[in-house]
């Protein structure tokens, strides 16, 4: 009985998929000399995320309490 052989184009089926060209965000910041390596790059993203959540719960619940439209109706309490 022969052996079936198939042919391959050196994908890693289950592994890490290929570094694309696009938009490479950790590759920028090594570039840049942010990071030295991808993994650093990819902690200092994480950290930035992070930051940015952390922010905007600051921001979304440090809200004075006050609020400029009337919580009850003001009907009838004119005076002519």
């Amino acid at each position: 009985m022969s052996e079936m052989q198939f042919q391959t184009d050196n994908q890693n089926e289950f592994g890490r998929p290929p570094e694309a060209s696009g938009s490479d965000i950790s590759g920028m910041l090594i570039k840049w000399g942010i990071a030295s390596s991808r993994q650093q790059a990819e902690y200092v993203l994480i950290g930035i995320a992070v930051a940015v959540f952390v922010i905007a719960a600051f921001i979304y619940f440090s809200g004075s309490g006050a609020s400029d439209v009337p919580t009850t109706p003001n009907w009838g309490t004119q005076t002519n």
